[in-house]
């Protein structure tokens, strides 16, 4: 009775972790949103220093060292969202907007004026000062 009841035990053992693994390797760690409380309402301003995977660096304040390059947004609570950017004459142009999510950290950005094309914006969180945020056109 020995012999049949071990290779059975080990039979399910084996299973069993087959099992586990398989679950576990389909787990994938769920991205936490960027706090509203520092995202909206903020106007995040391009410091002009590239991350991996297209990431810029964003701070709450202009930085001295960019010069005439003006680059920032504000995304509102209420689905309005402002860019600001170069415009055609080395000015600020501004850029008004709304926004729609798309997931956790990603915002679907469309202008108000028909012409211009939108883009999906992904953030990231650094710290209370600082967030990453790139944009796919």
């Amino acid at each position: 009775m020995k012999g049949y009841y071990f290779p059975d035990l080990m039979r399910a053992s084996i299973l069993l972790c087959f099992v586990v693994f398989f679950l576990l390797s389909g787990c994938q760690k769920e991205e936490s949103s960027v706090p509203a409380e520092r995202l909206f309402g903020q106007t995040w301003y391009n410091t002009f220093q590239q991350k991996e995977g297209d990431f810029f660096i964003f701070k709450p304040e202009p930085q001295l060292n960019a010069g005439w390059r003006y680059d920032n947004f504000r995304l509102e609570a209420d689905g309005q969202f402002q860019e600001e950017g170069l415009g055609p004459a080395d000015g600020v142009e501004s850029r008004p907007g709304v926004w729609t999510r798309e997931g956790a950290n990603k915002y679907r950005i469309r202008f108000l004026d028909g012409t211009r094309p939108g883009y999906l914006l992904e953030v990231k969180l650094l710290d209370k000062q600082t967030l990453q945020a790139r944009r796919v056109y």
